[in-house]
């Protein structure tokens, strides 16, 4: 596996790296450090003045970036084959996304500083676009994650459980882990008159299909010596999964995204935006 970790100083080391001691073995590890310079194009600055400025803070930040880079690799678990460093001057989310494009990275780890979706909108989030635009699964680490045995794994139908278990069991952990499966009823007002009796059945034949369905998904994680088990919620399904994790507290949560972008995800809601902005755990967002 080929993993991308993309830092910046604002989110401890050991909280972005740390995750990578649950993972192996990984064939390559690339570190990518984005050097953004201030904006000095101020017309009451002269130009010597300003060039001058320019390359003092240049010089600043490039000499912390690769302290930075030279920390970040130190701390890489010793059972990593290649390490590549990745240290350039723009926009950090292109450059992030341009090294996993060329590095051909399987999983991006990167930290958030947990702004809000309002905010994160309007003021736009390093982090946020990656996971918009990233070429591969995202690995979003907002809080530690000091072990790994718990894993939620809600999934909206049979074909987003497929793309979620393909990319799952290409994954390899150095501990046992444990997966609760989740599908979750979201009871829609219906838009025709019912009995009372027909919303009733209909509600129970779902919930019957709903259950069939994680427990097959679990079946299959079974037949891969993976602890699985099934449960089933009810309701708006982002708030029902994040629910489902405050009652069963998963080191990880690991969902599919159905690659909606920009404002037309905002405002037509995702589950998985919601769950990256709202989880308490590290959210894995599988492309």
């Amino acid at each position: 596996m080929r993993v991308l970790i993309a830092i910046d100083g604002s989110t401890p080391l050991s909280q972005t790296v740390q995750p990578l001691a649950h993972f192996g073995p990984l064939d390559e590890v690339t570190v990518v450090h984005a050097l953004h310079l201030p904006h000095l194009d101020y017309p009451l600055l002269p130009a010597d003045l300003r060039e001058q400025a320019r390359q003092a803070i240049d010089e600043k930040l490039r000499a912390e970036g690769e302290r930075l880079l030279d920390k970040t690799i130190a701390t890489l678990p010793q059972e990593i084959g290649q390490v590549h460093r990745i240290h350039e001057v723009g926009d950090p989310s292109s450059i992030i996304l341009e090294a996993a494009q060329s590095t051909q990275a399987d999983l991006i780890f990167i930290g958030a500083r947990g702004l809000g979706p309002i905010k994160e909108l309007l003021l736009g989030s390093v982090s946020h676009r990656v996971l918009l635009h990233a070429p591969c699964s995202t690995l979003v680490v907002r809080n530690p994650l000091p072990e790994l045995k718990h894993i939620l794994m809600p999934v909206e139908s049979r074909d987003d459980a497929e793309s979620i278990l393909r990319f799952f069991f290409t994954l390899s952990f150095n501990h046992p882990v444990e997966v609760t499966v989740m599908t979750v009823w979201p009871h829609p007002q219906l838009p025709f008159p019912t009995t009372l009796w027909q919303s009733e059945h209909l509600e129970e034949r779902v919930l019957v299909h709903a259950r069939e369905t994680a427990e097959e998904i679990a079946g299959r994680l079974a037949q891969k010596n993976i602890t699985a088990r099934a449960t089933v919620g009810l309701g708006d399904p982002a708030f029902a999964i994040l629910e489902q994790i405050t009652v069963s507290q998963p080191d990880l949560l690991i969902a599919g995204s159905h690659g909606r972008s920009g404002v037309s995800r905002y405002l037509m809601g995702s589950v998985s935006h919601t769950l990256v902005h709202r989880a308490p755990c590290p959210v894995l967002i599988v492309r």
